[in-house]
């Protein structure tokens, strides 16, 4: 098992384990890199763990959401591609997520914090490496909106949409048991 699954807590892990049976080891290179690391440290509640509102169970990272993200796709599709974009969907995430975007006038979209999304990875040398070696097209990664089991407008089902989902039912509002997930997701 990797590091990045050592370090998350069990709940998580099977939680992982039922999005992709299978965890494609290819995927830990990207994952590992500093762009992605980064997101290890922002919320993905949009700041709502530091209120009353809300009990969040655990603390649930953007990255968590992002491998996620990749192993609902990586699931569905095996293809390394898509599964990479899913990743990456929210490489620019700034702390808050997506209260900057309704700082910005975007609350329908919520989309304008993925405006530095290619500008990080083009300028990300362990990224560029990897895509090269893997012979993927920087251009095939940049916008996981092209992928529809990515992203989809509202109302349709995405990998993006199910995980926060699922993931906000299990550590947030608290709706949702392992089972109950594995139920509903197989």
């Amino acid at each position: 098992m990797n590091q990045y699954l050592k370090n998350s807590n069990e709940e998580i892990r099977n939680y992982l384990k039922i999005l992709s049976p299978e965890f494609p080891e290819w995927l830990l290179e990207y994952i590992y890199t500093p762009e992605m690391l980064r997101l290890d440290g922002i919320g993905m509640s949009c700041g709502t763990l530091y209120t009353k509102l809300y009990n969040n169970k655990y603390f649930y990272s953007s990255l968590t959401h992002s491998v996620a993200v990749s192993l609902i796709i990586w699931n569905f599709t095996h293809d390394k591609k898509q599964t990479i974009s899913g990743l990456f969907h929210d490489i620019s995430t700034p702390t808050f997520k997506h209260c900057i975007d309704f700082m910005n006038g975007d609350s329908e979209r919520q989309e304008s914090t993925e405006e530095r999304t290619e500008q990080i990875i083009r300028n990300s040398k362990e990224i560029m490496t990897l895509l090269e070696r893997d012979c993927i097209k920087v251009e095939e990664v940049l916008n996981y909106h092209i992928y529809p089991i990515a992203d989809n407008n509202m109302p349709r089902l995405s990998a993006d949409r199910l995980e926060y989902t699922l993931s906000e039912g299990l550590y947030q509002v608290k709706v949702f048991e392992l089972k109950d997930i594995e139920k509903y997701y197989t």
